[in-house]
């Protein structure tokens, strides 16, 4: 019986064993790790799969005679981030998935009374191999574009909205793969660096071409891709703030060494000239207003405000003599620039509770390369323009 009870307590002594064994593995597993970056991982695997999904909707009314506003919407977005991170010794790869979609519902749109008001789709993978202590020698890549169609909308003189389309999926789609450096002080920050970078646009979208900088091809069609080689940096932080509160976010920006954006204004003339046109058509030849149409894009003039008079100082303008000379040569206005950008994104979670989160959420961009036609301010002529966006949500998220 002595001899039972003993085999007993050690055959129990080795099973608990076991599950502390057991448990410290999967301690190590799936621990975040606290040591810090300048030392080397002695695990044998480390990886962590943190993310967040929620929806968030917004509602605000406002009486017709609110200085605020006037009339009622709705919005809502539903939003997932995933990410896979591994680390082992010298050894780090990270990788993330970013999708937003939403809508935004209001009863004074005059046109499409719901309406797109987020889209975003971005796949991003960094992998290192630490060289000393805080560097690691890096090979980035990443995908950005968006799910569906996207429209600008523009009053018209009746006082409804015209949609216009200025984006599709892959219309652009954006991929990079960067070798370069990566700098990681801590568990929270990290710069990429990386003077050698290729960026591919994509823009399957005929129609949209144009607004990408793309090249027009002998046969008067677009190509659908360009590439561009540079520089490129991107500055990323991703930590808890506190126990409820999670902040996120990305500065980066691109140079590239090459010319491949074109700044071709072909295309643009049936939709921006066509007001032109009726309006002089009475007065001048066709070739006369192929020309005032190139010198308003030059003057950066809204033909809304010109009368006949204007139109005789365009037509006796030295800028009228020099297009008149190009366009007699059949020369295009046709030239290439170096693309760069900037993109600034903020991203901050607030817990309430344990699942309901209020959230802001910011992006700034600046593409010299995506060159939007906005007729109010430059009538017909391709340029660059400062892109922002800003919500402000209550919504149901989880983390994990």
């Amino acid at each position: 019986m002595k001899k039972i009870c003993v085999a007993l307590g050690v055959l129990f002594m080795a099973i608990a064993s076991a599950f502390a064994d057991d448990n410290e593995l999967v301690k190590t597993a799936t621990s975040i790790s606290t040591k810090s970056s300048g030392e080397i991982s002695t695990d044998s695997i480390y990886w962590t799969f943190p993310g967040s999904v929620g929806l968030n909707i917004n509602q605000a009314f406002f009486t017709p005679y609110c200085m605020e506003g006037e009339g009622s919407s709705i919005s809502t977005d539903a939003f997932l981030n995933l990410n896979a991170n591994y680390k082992k010794n010298r050894v780090k790869w990270d990788n993330s998935l970013a999708a937003k979609y939403g809508f935004i519902y209001s009863s004074q749109f005059t046109t499409d009374s719901l309406r797109k008001n987020m889209d975003e789709l971005g796949l991003y993978s960094k992998f290192g191999y630490k060289m000393a202590q805080y560097w690691y020698a890096s090979a980035l890549a990443s995908l950005e574009t968006q799910f569906t169609k996207g429209y600008k909308y523009e009053p018209l003189a009746s006082g409804k909205d015209t949609a216009k389309l200025n984006s599709d999926f892959f219309a652009p789609g954006y991929i990079k793969v960067s070798l370069g450096f990566d700098y990681v002080p801590n568990k929270y920050i990290s710069l990429f660096m990386s003077p050698l970078t290729a960026r591919f646009t994509i823009c399957r979208d005929t129609e949209l071409a144009p607004y990408y900088g793309m090249e027009l091809k002998p046969d008067n069609n677009y190509k659908k891709s360009r590439n561009e080689l540079g520089a490129y940096a991107i500055l990323r932080s991703d930590f808890d703030i506190s126990q409820n509160i999670h902040f996120f976010s990305t500065l980066e920006a691109f140079y590239a060494y090459n010319k491949a954006v074109s700044t071709h204004t072909h295309g643009f003339a049936d939709d921006y000239y066509g007001p032109l046109y009726n309006k002089i058509t009475k007065f001048y030849t066709n070739k006369e207003y192929e020309n005032i149409a190139y010198v308003l894009e030059k003057e950066h003039l809204d033909i809304e405000d010109l009368d006949i008079e204007d139109m005789e100082a365009v037509l006796n303008s030295k800028n009228f003599e020099d297009v008149y000379k190009n366009n007699n040569n059949n020369e295009d206005v046709y030239k290439f620039i170096h693309g760069w950008y900037f993109k600034w994104k903020l991203e901050l979670m607030v817990k309430l509770t344990k699942y309901i989160n209020l959230s802001v959420r910011t992006q700034l961009k600046y593409d010299n390369a995506e060159m939007k036609t906005l007729k109010d301010e430059h009538y017909g002529l391709p340029h660059a323009g400062m892109q922002f966006w800003e919500s402000t949500s209550l919504g149901i998220a989880y983390q994990f």
